[in-house]
C-alpha cells in the first residue's frame, strides 16, 4: 500500500508521520514505527491514536489503538482494526484511468524535441481529470512544486506545457507518484477537457449497455 499517514497522539498532542505497510481485515493495521521530526517515537500498548492519510484520491481518517510492536526484523506497530472509517473524496472532478506516457519538467519545454530524446524526463499519467492527474515519475518532486506536463492524448490531440502544482506525494520502491493540480495560467486546458469528457461519455454509454 505504501500510503504515508499522519498519526496523532491526542493525549500528548504529538503529530507523527508513518506509512501503512498492510492490514488484516477485522484484525489489525500494520504501520512503520512513527517518527516526529527525525526521532523515532515509542508508543505504549493501548495508546489511542488518530490516523489521517490520502489513498486513491480519498482522504481517510480513523481512530485506533496500539496493540503491539516489533523491533526485529523490522520496526513495526500493530494497530487495532478501525470500527469506523471516514472517507472524503478531495477530487473536484471525475477521473479516467489511463496509462499515458508524458514528459515533466520544471520549465516550459518543446514537446517535439523531448519526443526525439532518449534521455527526456518521461513519466506516466495514471489517471486524468479536467483539473489534475496522478503522475508517476522517477524524478523527485516535493509538495508545492510547479511542473510542466506534456503528452499525446489517445484521441490524436496534444497537451503541451500544462502547468500543474504537486499537491500530494507518495514514494515507494518503484518510484514516485504525484497528485498534480492543473493551473490554466500556462494556457488552455481545452484539449484535456474535451478528451476527458469524451471518455466519460463513452464509459457511461458502455455501462448503460452492459
Amino acid at each position: 500500500m505504501n500510503t504515508i499517514i499522519q498519526m496523532i497522539d491526542p493525549a500528548r498532542k504529538v503529530k507523527m508521520q508513518s506509512r501503512v505497510i498492510g492490514w488484516e481485515t477485522d484484525e489489525c493495521v500494520i504501520v512503520e514505527q512513527p517518527v516526529h521530526g527525525t526521532d523515532s517515537v515509542q508508543l505504549k500498548k493501548e495508546t489511542t491514536v488518530i490516523i489521517r492519510g490520502i489513498h486513491g484520491g480519498e482522504i481517510l481518517g480513523f481512530q485506533s489503538s496500539v496493540i503491539g510492536q516489533t523491533i526485529n526484523p523490522f520496526r513495526m506497530v500493530f494497530l487495532s482494526y478501525p470500527s469506523k472509517l471516514e472517507k472524503h473524496d478531495f477530487r473536484k472532478d471525475r477521473r479516467i484511468n489511463t496509462a499515458m506516457e508524458a514528459f515533466g519538467t520544471q520549465r516550459k519545454h518543446d514537446l517535439s524535441s523531448l519526443n526525439r530524446s532518449e534521455r527526456a524526463p518521461r513519466g506516466s499519467i495514471r489517471d486524468l481529470s479536467t483539473s489534475g492527474c496522478e503522475f508517476s515519475f522517477h524524478f523527485r518532486l516535493e509538495t508545492g512544486m510547479p511542473i510542466f506536463i506534456s503528452c499525446s492524448l489517445p484521441d490524436g490531440s496534444k497537451a503541451e506545457n500544462v502547468l500543474g502544482f504537486v499537491r500530494n506525494v507518495q514514494r515507494n520502491a518503484d518510484g514516485n507518484s504525484y497528485g498534480v493540480e492543473f493551473d490554466d495560467r500556462s494556457g488552455s486546458l481545452d484539449g484535456i477537457s474535451r478528451f476527458v469528457e469524451m471518455s466519460l461519455k463513452i464509459l457511461s454509454r458502455q455501462a448503460a449497455e452492459s
